[in-house]
Protein backbone atom coordinates (compact mmCIF):
# COMPACT_ATOMS: atom_id res chain seq x y z
CA UNK A 1 0.00 0.00 0.00
CA UNK A 2 1.00 3.39 -0.99
CA UNK A 3 0.64 6.06 2.39
CA UNK A 4 1.00 9.44 1.74
CA UNK A 5 1.26 11.04 5.28
CA UNK A 6 0.76 15.25 5.46
CA UNK A 7 2.23 16.66 8.57
CA UNK A 8 1.87 21.00 8.49
CA UNK A 9 5.32 21.35 10.53
CA UNK A 10 8.62 20.71 9.95
CA UNK A 11 10.17 16.79 9.28
CA UNK A 12 12.27 15.63 10.98
CA UNK A 13 11.20 16.63 14.51
CA UNK A 14 8.19 14.90 15.40
CA UNK A 15 8.86 11.33 16.99
CA UNK A 16 5.11 10.17 16.60
CA UNK A 17 5.45 10.81 12.52
CA UNK A 18 8.62 8.90 12.60
CA UNK A 19 7.78 5.76 14.67
CA UNK A 20 4.69 5.44 12.38
CA UNK A 21 6.38 6.16 9.28
CA UNK A 22 9.00 3.37 10.27
CA UNK A 23 6.17 1.04 11.33
CA UNK A 24 4.51 1.47 7.89
CA UNK A 25 7.79 0.76 5.60
CA UNK A 26 8.24 -2.47 8.18
CA UNK A 27 4.94 -3.73 7.17
CA UNK A 28 5.57 -3.33 3.81
CA UNK A 29 3.86 -0.25 2.61
CA UNK A 30 5.68 2.63 0.59
CA UNK A 31 5.44 5.79 2.62
CA UNK A 32 5.64 9.53 1.04
CA UNK A 33 5.77 12.52 3.54
CA UNK A 34 4.74 15.88 3.11
CA UNK A 35 5.70 18.42 5.45
CA UNK A 36 6.98 22.02 5.45
CA UNK A 37 9.74 23.79 4.41
CA UNK A 38 13.06 24.86 6.15
CA UNK A 39 15.64 26.69 4.21
CA UNK A 40 18.56 24.78 5.04
CA UNK A 41 16.54 21.73 3.82
CA UNK A 42 16.23 20.41 0.66
CA UNK A 43 13.22 19.99 -1.40
CA UNK A 44 13.23 16.57 -1.36
CA UNK A 45 15.35 13.94 -0.09
CA UNK A 46 15.05 10.30 1.67
CA UNK A 47 14.66 10.13 5.69
CA UNK A 48 15.30 6.42 6.48
CA UNK A 49 13.67 4.96 3.66
CA UNK A 50 10.62 7.97 3.58
CA UNK A 51 10.09 10.11 0.88
CA UNK A 52 10.16 13.57 2.40
CA UNK A 53 8.49 16.41 0.16
CA UNK A 54 9.07 19.71 1.43
CA UNK A 55 5.99 22.56 0.38
CA UNK A 56 7.42 25.89 0.24
CA UNK A 57 6.08 29.01 2.65
CA UNK A 58 4.39 31.19 0.58
CA UNK A 59 6.97 34.52 0.69
CA UNK A 60 4.45 36.76 -0.54
CA UNK A 61 2.35 38.11 2.07
CA UNK A 62 -0.26 39.61 -0.86
CA UNK A 63 -1.12 36.26 -1.40
CA UNK A 64 -0.14 34.08 1.56
CA UNK A 65 -2.80 35.94 4.04
CA UNK A 66 -5.45 35.36 1.25
CA UNK A 67 -5.24 31.85 1.77
CA UNK A 68 -4.46 31.72 5.59
CA UNK A 69 -7.73 33.68 5.45
CA UNK A 70 -9.73 31.03 3.26
CA UNK A 71 -8.09 27.86 5.68
CA UNK A 72 -9.23 29.69 8.78
CA UNK A 73 -12.53 30.31 6.98
CA UNK A 74 -12.78 27.25 4.88
CA UNK A 75 -10.65 25.00 7.13
CA UNK A 76 -8.76 23.72 3.75
CA UNK A 77 -5.85 25.02 2.83
CA UNK A 78 -5.29 26.21 -0.94
CA UNK A 79 -1.48 25.43 -0.91
CA UNK A 80 -1.73 21.88 0.98
CA UNK A 81 -4.67 20.51 -0.96
CA UNK A 82 -2.55 21.43 -4.34
CA UNK A 83 0.40 19.72 -2.91
CA UNK A 84 -1.90 16.76 -1.93
CA UNK A 85 -3.64 16.63 -5.42
CA UNK A 86 -0.02 16.90 -6.99
CA UNK A 87 0.57 13.68 -5.30
CA UNK A 88 -2.20 11.90 -5.87
CA UNK A 89 -1.85 12.25 -9.69
CA UNK A 90 1.48 11.41 -9.30
CA UNK A 91 2.34 9.19 -7.09
CA UNK A 92 -1.46 7.48 -7.02
CA UNK A 93 -1.66 7.00 -2.89
CA UNK A 94 -3.65 4.12 -1.67
CA UNK A 95 -4.52 6.15 1.50
CA UNK A 96 -3.92 9.88 2.60
CA UNK A 97 -2.61 9.79 6.77
CA UNK A 98 -3.47 13.38 7.82
CA UNK A 99 -1.42 14.61 10.87
CA UNK A 100 -2.92 16.52 13.65
CA UNK A 101 -7.05 18.54 13.25
CA UNK A 102 -5.62 22.10 11.38
CA UNK A 103 -5.35 19.97 8.27
CA UNK A 104 -7.66 16.80 8.76
CA UNK A 105 -10.63 18.86 6.18
CA UNK A 106 -8.43 19.56 3.77
CA UNK A 107 -7.05 16.13 3.91
CA UNK A 108 -11.23 15.09 3.76
CA UNK A 109 -11.82 17.34 0.73
CA UNK A 110 -8.77 15.98 -1.49
CA UNK A 111 -9.77 12.18 -0.45
CA UNK A 112 -13.33 12.44 -1.46
CA UNK A 113 -12.21 14.07 -4.44
CA UNK A 114 -10.23 11.29 -5.81
CA UNK A 115 -11.52 8.64 -3.69
CA UNK A 116 -8.62 8.11 -1.57
CA UNK A 117 -9.68 6.72 1.81
CA UNK A 118 -8.41 9.30 4.81
CA UNK A 119 -6.88 8.39 8.05
CA UNK A 120 -6.66 11.67 10.77
CA UNK A 121 -3.68 11.24 13.42
CA UNK A 122 -5.58 13.22 16.17
CA UNK A 123 -2.11 13.73 18.15
CA UNK A 124 -3.69 15.00 20.89
CA UNK A 125 -7.30 16.82 22.04
CA UNK A 126 -6.76 19.48 19.31
CA UNK A 127 -9.79 22.41 20.60
CA UNK A 128 -8.59 21.61 24.24
CA UNK A 129 -4.83 22.20 23.32
CA UNK A 130 -5.70 25.77 21.65
CA UNK A 131 -7.16 26.57 24.91
CA UNK A 132 -4.39 26.23 27.29
CA UNK A 133 -1.99 27.33 24.38
CA UNK A 134 -3.85 30.43 24.37
CA UNK A 135 -3.61 31.27 28.47
CA UNK A 136 -0.07 32.09 27.35
CA UNK A 137 -0.82 34.81 24.79
CA UNK A 138 -1.15 38.45 26.39
CA UNK A 139 -3.51 40.96 24.48
CA UNK A 140 -0.83 42.98 23.01
CA UNK A 141 0.35 39.06 21.75
CA UNK A 142 -3.21 38.88 19.89
CA UNK A 143 -4.24 42.70 18.76
CA UNK A 144 0.18 43.60 17.54
CA UNK A 145 -0.79 39.87 15.41
CA UNK A 146 -2.71 39.69 12.27
CA UNK A 147 -2.70 35.86 11.87
CA UNK A 148 -3.00 35.29 15.62
CA UNK A 149 -5.96 37.95 15.59
CA UNK A 150 -7.72 36.38 12.78
CA UNK A 151 -7.55 32.59 14.16
CA UNK A 152 -8.93 34.49 18.10
CA UNK A 153 -11.79 36.06 16.27
CA UNK A 154 -12.31 33.36 13.21
CA UNK A 155 -11.79 30.35 15.19
CA UNK A 156 -12.74 30.40 18.74
CA UNK A 157 -12.76 27.09 20.75
CA UNK A 158 -16.26 26.07 20.46
CA UNK A 159 -15.72 26.30 16.26
CA UNK A 160 -12.66 24.29 17.00
CA UNK A 161 -14.78 21.71 18.77
CA UNK A 162 -17.43 21.64 15.54
CA UNK A 163 -14.20 21.13 13.60
CA UNK A 164 -13.20 18.16 15.71
CA UNK A 165 -16.54 16.68 15.36
CA UNK A 166 -16.99 16.89 11.57
CA UNK A 167 -13.31 15.69 11.44
CA UNK A 168 -13.99 12.13 13.18
CA UNK A 169 -17.18 11.74 10.83
CA UNK A 170 -15.21 12.49 7.60
CA UNK A 171 -12.74 10.20 7.55
CA UNK A 172 -12.42 6.64 7.55
CA UNK A 173 -9.83 6.25 10.74
CA UNK A 174 -8.79 8.04 13.93
CA UNK A 175 -5.83 7.42 15.48
CA UNK A 176 -5.45 8.52 18.83
CA UNK A 177 -2.23 8.56 21.61
CA UNK A 178 -4.78 7.49 24.64
CA UNK A 179 -7.70 4.98 25.80
CA UNK A 180 -9.24 8.13 27.37
CA UNK A 181 -9.33 9.87 24.17
CA UNK A 182 -10.89 7.34 21.97
CA UNK A 183 -13.55 7.74 24.88
CA UNK A 184 -13.75 11.49 23.84
CA UNK A 185 -14.09 11.34 20.18
CA UNK A 186 -16.87 8.25 20.74
CA UNK A 187 -18.56 9.97 23.72
CA UNK A 188 -18.46 13.44 23.17
CA UNK A 189 -17.80 13.50 19.21
CA UNK A 190 -19.83 10.61 18.55
CA UNK A 191 -17.76 9.50 16.17
CA UNK A 192 -18.00 5.35 14.95
CA UNK A 193 -16.39 3.10 17.73
CA UNK A 194 -15.34 1.16 14.99
CA UNK A 195 -13.36 3.93 13.54
CA UNK A 196 -11.10 4.65 16.47
CA UNK A 197 -8.24 3.01 17.31
CA UNK A 198 -5.97 4.07 20.07
CA UNK A 199 -2.02 3.93 18.96
CA UNK A 200 -0.04 5.32 22.03
CA UNK A 201 2.73 7.29 21.94
CA UNK A 202 4.94 4.71 23.59
CA UNK A 203 9.00 4.32 22.97
CA UNK A 204 11.00 2.66 20.68
CA UNK A 205 13.29 0.40 23.11
CA UNK A 206 16.11 0.83 20.88
CA UNK A 207 15.97 4.74 21.51
CA UNK A 208 15.58 4.52 25.07
CA UNK A 209 17.66 1.56 26.60
CA UNK A 210 18.60 2.33 29.96
CA UNK A 211 21.61 -0.04 30.18
CA UNK A 212 24.38 1.76 28.27
CA UNK A 213 23.57 5.54 30.31
CA UNK A 214 23.19 3.69 33.63
CA UNK A 215 26.41 1.87 33.96
CA UNK A 216 28.00 4.98 32.58
CA UNK A 217 26.49 6.77 35.84
CA UNK A 218 27.43 3.80 38.25
CA UNK A 219 30.97 3.96 36.77
CA UNK A 220 31.14 7.60 38.29
CA UNK A 221 30.83 8.97 35.28
CA UNK A 222 28.77 11.76 33.53
CA UNK A 223 27.24 11.89 30.41
CA UNK A 224 28.15 14.68 28.40
CA UNK A 225 25.13 16.30 28.13
CA UNK A 226 24.69 16.59 31.71
CA UNK A 227 28.63 17.85 31.96
CA UNK A 228 28.09 20.67 28.99
CA UNK A 229 24.81 21.80 31.85
CA UNK A 230 26.93 21.24 35.04
CA UNK A 231 25.35 18.54 36.78
CA UNK A 232 26.62 15.89 38.89
CA UNK A 233 24.06 12.88 39.40
CA UNK A 234 26.70 11.62 41.97
CA UNK A 235 25.80 14.20 44.10
CA UNK A 236 22.66 16.11 43.63
CA UNK A 237 19.17 14.89 43.97
CA UNK A 238 18.12 15.53 40.18
CA UNK A 239 14.61 16.28 40.06
CA UNK A 240 14.23 16.67 35.34
CA UNK A 241 11.54 17.39 33.47
CA UNK A 242 11.54 17.30 29.56
CA UNK A 243 9.55 19.16 27.54
CA UNK A 244 7.88 22.55 26.65
CA UNK A 245 6.98 24.64 29.67
CA UNK A 246 3.32 25.87 29.50
CA UNK A 247 0.47 26.40 31.77
CA UNK A 248 -1.61 23.08 31.42
CA UNK A 249 2.41 21.37 32.18
CA UNK A 250 1.48 21.76 35.86
CA UNK A 251 5.15 23.01 36.58
CA UNK A 252 4.06 25.47 38.55
CA UNK A 253 3.25 23.18 41.62
CA UNK A 254 6.63 21.44 40.98
CA UNK A 255 8.30 25.12 41.72
CA UNK A 256 5.87 25.91 44.51
CA UNK A 257 6.94 22.69 46.50
CA UNK A 258 11.07 22.57 45.72
CA UNK A 259 11.27 25.13 48.70
CA UNK A 260 10.03 22.63 51.11
CA UNK A 261 12.16 19.68 49.17
CA UNK A 262 15.13 22.07 49.96
CA UNK A 263 14.62 22.14 53.91
CA UNK A 264 14.84 18.77 53.70
CA UNK A 265 17.27 17.82 50.93
CA UNK A 266 19.57 20.62 50.26
CA UNK A 267 21.30 19.06 47.09
CA UNK A 268 18.00 18.71 45.57
CA UNK A 269 18.00 20.46 41.73
CA UNK A 270 15.35 21.36 39.86
CA UNK A 271 16.68 20.27 35.85
CA UNK A 272 14.48 21.76 32.90
CA UNK A 273 15.59 20.34 30.06
CA UNK A 274 13.36 22.21 27.31
CA UNK A 275 12.04 26.12 26.68
CA UNK A 276 8.75 28.15 27.02
CA UNK A 277 6.64 27.86 24.74
CA UNK A 278 5.98 31.66 24.45
CA UNK A 279 8.77 33.92 25.74
CA UNK A 280 5.95 36.23 27.49
CA UNK A 281 4.94 32.54 29.41
CA UNK A 282 8.75 31.89 30.14
CA UNK A 283 9.41 34.95 31.41
CA UNK A 284 6.12 34.88 34.12
CA UNK A 285 7.56 31.35 34.66
CA UNK A 286 11.22 32.32 35.48
CA UNK A 287 9.58 35.43 37.81
CA UNK A 288 7.88 32.88 39.91
CA UNK A 289 11.39 30.89 40.74
CA UNK A 290 12.94 33.64 41.69
CA UNK A 291 10.06 34.45 43.64
CA UNK A 292 9.91 31.14 45.47
CA UNK A 293 13.96 31.57 45.98
CA UNK A 294 14.72 28.91 44.39
CA UNK A 295 16.86 29.98 41.17
CA UNK A 296 20.35 28.27 42.82
CA UNK A 297 18.49 24.85 42.84
CA UNK A 298 17.35 24.65 39.05
CA UNK A 299 19.28 24.18 36.20
CA UNK A 300 17.87 24.96 32.62
CA UNK A 301 19.36 23.68 29.65
CA UNK A 302 17.63 24.74 26.52
CA UNK A 303 16.54 22.90 23.42
CA UNK A 304 19.13 19.56 23.72
CA UNK A 305 19.18 17.21 20.29
CA UNK A 306 16.45 14.49 21.35
CA UNK A 307 19.45 12.13 21.09
CA UNK A 308 20.42 13.38 24.76
CA UNK A 309 17.09 13.58 26.05
CA UNK A 310 17.70 9.51 27.54
CA UNK A 311 20.71 11.01 29.21
CA UNK A 312 19.16 13.60 31.15
CA UNK A 313 16.41 10.84 32.25
CA UNK A 314 19.08 8.03 33.12
CA UNK A 315 21.25 10.33 35.65
CA UNK A 316 17.73 11.15 37.36
CA UNK A 317 16.61 10.53 40.68
CA UNK A 318 12.82 11.68 39.34
CA UNK A 319 11.23 12.45 36.26
CA UNK A 320 8.22 14.43 36.24
CA UNK A 321 5.00 14.57 34.30
CA UNK A 322 2.78 16.88 36.86
CA UNK A 323 0.29 17.71 34.05
CA UNK A 324 -2.85 20.34 35.38
CA UNK A 325 -6.17 19.00 35.29
CA UNK A 326 -7.52 19.72 32.32
CA UNK A 327 -10.04 18.47 29.62
CA UNK A 328 -6.84 18.59 27.39
CA UNK A 329 -4.35 16.46 29.29
CA UNK A 330 -7.49 14.02 30.90
CA UNK A 331 -7.40 12.54 26.78
CA UNK A 332 -3.89 12.52 25.97
CA UNK A 333 -0.44 10.86 27.08
CA UNK A 334 2.69 11.86 26.29
CA UNK A 335 5.80 10.17 24.91
CA UNK A 336 8.16 11.91 27.84
CA UNK A 337 6.27 9.38 29.88
CA UNK A 338 6.92 6.25 28.96
CA UNK A 339 10.60 7.51 27.99
CA UNK A 340 11.02 7.77 31.93
CA UNK A 341 9.80 4.29 32.37
CA UNK A 342 12.03 2.90 29.76
CA UNK A 343 14.90 4.44 31.40
CA UNK A 344 13.92 2.71 34.50
CA UNK A 345 13.15 6.45 36.72
CA UNK A 346 10.84 6.74 38.91
CA UNK A 347 8.12 9.07 38.03
CA UNK A 348 6.03 11.64 40.00
CA UNK A 349 3.19 12.10 37.55
CA UNK A 350 -0.50 14.09 38.74
CA UNK A 351 -3.69 12.37 38.97
CA UNK A 352 -5.63 12.74 35.75
CA UNK A 353 -6.97 10.12 34.57
CA UNK A 354 -4.54 8.70 31.92
CA UNK A 355 -1.55 9.21 33.98
CA UNK A 356 -2.96 7.53 36.55
CA UNK A 357 -4.22 4.61 35.00
CA UNK A 358 -0.70 4.34 33.52
CA UNK A 359 1.90 5.18 36.73
CA UNK A 360 -0.67 3.74 39.30
CA UNK A 361 -1.32 0.92 37.47
CA UNK A 362 2.82 0.34 37.19
CA UNK A 363 3.64 1.32 40.69
CA UNK A 364 5.76 3.00 38.53
CA UNK A 365 6.25 6.39 41.13
CA UNK A 366 4.27 8.77 42.76
CA UNK A 367 1.08 10.02 41.70
CA UNK A 368 0.22 13.12 43.40
CA UNK A 369 -3.42 15.57 43.52
CA UNK A 370 -2.89 17.89 40.23
CA UNK A 371 -1.60 21.41 40.66
CA UNK A 372 -1.30 20.78 44.75
CA UNK A 373 2.25 21.45 45.76
CA UNK A 374 2.27 20.57 49.67
CA UNK A 375 1.24 16.62 47.70
CA UNK A 376 4.21 17.34 45.38
CA UNK A 377 6.48 18.08 47.71
CA UNK A 378 6.02 14.91 49.94
CA UNK A 379 6.30 12.89 47.31
CA UNK A 380 8.95 13.88 46.22
CA UNK A 381 10.55 13.72 49.91
CA UNK A 382 9.53 9.68 49.84
CA UNK A 383 11.29 9.19 46.82
CA UNK A 384 14.48 11.07 48.37
CA UNK A 385 14.45 9.50 51.92
CA UNK A 386 13.88 5.82 50.00
CA UNK A 387 16.35 5.48 47.33
CA UNK A 388 15.66 1.23 47.29
CA UNK A 389 12.35 2.22 46.61
CA UNK A 390 12.17 4.55 44.44
CA UNK A 391 14.34 1.99 42.19
CA UNK A 392 11.97 -0.58 42.91
CA UNK A 393 9.29 1.97 41.06
CA UNK A 394 11.63 2.75 38.06
CA UNK A 395 12.41 -0.90 37.88
CA UNK A 396 8.32 -1.19 37.45
CA UNK A 397 7.87 1.23 35.18
CA UNK A 398 10.63 -0.11 32.88
CA UNK A 399 9.16 -3.84 33.75
CA UNK A 400 6.13 -2.18 32.42
CA UNK A 401 7.49 -0.77 29.06
CA UNK A 402 9.23 -4.01 27.98
CA UNK A 403 5.81 -6.06 28.57
CA UNK A 404 3.19 -3.68 27.69
CA UNK A 405 3.78 -0.19 26.97
CA UNK A 406 5.99 -0.51 23.72
CA UNK A 407 5.86 0.80 20.38
CA UNK A 408 6.78 -2.80 18.99
CA UNK A 409 2.86 -2.90 20.25
CA UNK A 410 1.71 -0.22 19.01
CA UNK A 411 3.43 -0.76 15.90
CA UNK A 412 0.88 -3.91 15.13
CA UNK A 413 -2.24 -2.07 15.87
CA UNK A 414 -0.96 0.70 13.83
CA UNK A 415 -0.57 -1.63 10.76
CA UNK A 416 -3.85 -3.65 11.78
CA UNK A 417 -5.72 -0.36 10.98
CA UNK A 418 -4.17 -0.32 7.44
CA UNK A 419 -5.13 -3.95 7.35
CA UNK A 420 -8.35 -2.78 7.64
CA UNK A 421 -9.19 -0.08 5.38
Amino acid sequence: MRVCMLLWKEFPSDVRVEKEARALRAGGHDVRLLCRAEPDRPRRETVEGIDVVRVPHDPDPRTRYPKTLRHLLTNVHPTWAAALRETVTDWDPDALHIHDLPMVHTGVRVGRERDVPVVADLHENYPEAVRQWRRMDTTRDVLTSLPRLGEYALQPIRRWKRIERRAVHGVDAVLTPAVEGREHYVADCRAPPGRVHVVGNTVDRSAFDARGYRETVARGETPEPLVVNGLDPGEEFLVTYTGKWAPHRGLEAVVDAFPALLEEVPEARLVLVGAPGTERYGERFRERIERRGIADAVTVTGWVDFEDVPAFAAASDVCLVPHADTPHTATTLPHKLFQYMAMGVPVLASDVPPLQRIVGGANAGEVVAAGDAADTADALLRLADDPERAARLGANGRDAVDAVHNWSRDAERLRSVYAGL
